[in-house]
């Protein structure tokens, strides 16, 4: 706009100039050679907004076209006496793996404990123990089949997983929220002592404490079901633990994409894409395959995994809990100038095929706050009380469901078995 402003201006001064000279004879050719240059300047104004925008589709940053009202958290004012109240507080804010904890879940009532069950079935799917391999095995994938050999040749790595429980869907902005209108931001037992100078600097482009893209403390019109971005890896962490749960391991979160199964001592199936060995742009938001930016955490359902977890392939980065293993990248091992944190599942923007996968691990600064980069939450099975004793009222008997077992002897939540 200032440059077509600029362009009528210039356009206008010759018309005068060549009026006030006297030349009036050539006064009609002026005012079409001054009407042609305005709208030559008209045309050169919409090709540079054009590509302005294009540059912000690109980077999935959408820019709000005015602030957005600060909602209420859905979870109101409670009398902290009010134990049931608290419960409700607590459910309605996401945090039903803090109501499981064995600590707590005796104190509820049958309601509430079958109720917080019943949401956490809902809200997280189920990833049975086992093994998985992981590292630069994508080649080698490509018939789904694994044998020793072909492990050992790409230099992967076997590592056993105990049960746990996924996220289905990427947390998402209105999840997030409740988070930041509890305070979340400003509960210093959430972070990391080490990064508590740098949780001032977390903020959104109006300064307040949340996400780098938000506005006024919350997120834009219309992005509620959105997965949240624009949150470094340490503020992923302290939601997860604000609501009683943590980021999955590397192998967690491959293990319940691929979803190896075992065909014998020396050979198993493992998918290199959640839905199978072949890449269908069709089930997942990447480049060229949807909008160019990020979608609802409920599209693209059909790349859904054999457990029932979402999108994990496209639409976001996810942040895991792990160190990025520089040996692992494709091009070899990797000089890091400083540690960085391992985010997998590729993202709107992904271009290759290959960063995709289930296998594929990137790395970004723990630090960093990206459009493209979210999350989800992970809790272990040996975690939670899935089962109360008779003298909490719940149980088998009571009608409540069975809860699996962890194994005493079973290896520790992500173990190495061999190289």
């Amino acid at each position: 706009m200032l440059l077509l402003n600029h362009c009528v201006i210039l356009a206008t001064t010759m018309l005068l100039s060549l009026t006030n000279l006297g030349l009036g004879w050539w006064t009609y050719n002026t005012f079409l050679a001054s009407g042609g240059a305005i709208g030559l300047c008209y045309v050169l104004a919409r090709v540079v907004r054009r590509r302005r925008g294009a540059r912000r589709q690109a980077t999935g940053i959408q820019v709000p076209a005015a602030p957005r009202p600060r909602l209420k958290s859905a979870a109101g004012p409670v009398d902290p006496s009010d134990t049931a109240g608290l419960v409700e507080q607590m459910l309605a804010q996401g945090r039903f793996a803090l109501l499981l904890r064995p600590q707590i879940a005796d104190n509820l009532s049958d309601v509430h404990y079958r109720h917080t069950l019943e949401t956490l079935q809902e809200a997280m799917a189920l990833v049975p123990d086992g093994e998985v391999v992981v590292g630069r095995i994508d080649q080698a994938l490509d018939d789904g089949k694994l044998n020793d050999d072909e492990i050992n040749s790409a230099q992967g790595r076997v590592v056993r997983v105990q049960r746990f429980f996924l996220d289905r869907y990427p947390v998402t902005n209105r999840q997030f929220y409740e988070f930041v209108a509890a305070g979340g931001y400003q509960q210093v037992s959430l972070w990391d002592r080490s990064i508590w100078p740098a949780v001032l600097d977390m903020v959104d482009r109006t300064g307040l404490p949340g996400p780098r893209f938000w506005q006024d403390g919350c997120f834009l019109s219309g992005e509620d079901d959105h997965p949240v971005v624009g949150v470094s890896w340490y503020e992923a962490s302290a939601y997860a633990r604000w609501i009683g749960t943590r980021l999955p391991s590397d192998a967690e979160w491959a293990k319940a994409g691929s979803w190896p199964v075992p065909l014998s001592a020396t050979s198993r199936i493992q998918r290199k894409y959640p839905w199978g060995e072949n890449m269908d742009r069709t089930r997942c938001n990447l480049w060229g395959s949807g909008p160019n930016r990020v979608v609802s955490v409920h599209e693209f359902a059909e790349g859904v995994s054999v457990g029932g977890v979402y999108q994990l392939t496209g639409n976001v980065w996810e942040w895991t809990s792990a160190n990025f293993r520089a040996g692992d990248h494709p091009s070899g091992d990797l000089v890091l100038p400083t540690p960085m944190k391992s985010i997998r599942g590729g993202a709107f923007d992904t271009y290759f095929d290959n960063q995709a996968t289930c296998q594929f691990q990137s790395g970004e600064s723990p630090l960093g706050r990206r459009h493209n980069i979210g999350f989800r939450c992970a809790v272990g099975v040996g975690d939670l009380a899935l089962a109360r004793s008779a003298a909490a009222g719940v149980g088998p008997e009571a009608g409540a469901p069975p809860a699996p077992q962890a194994d005493e002897t079973e290896a520790p939540l992500a173990e190495e078995v061999h190289a």
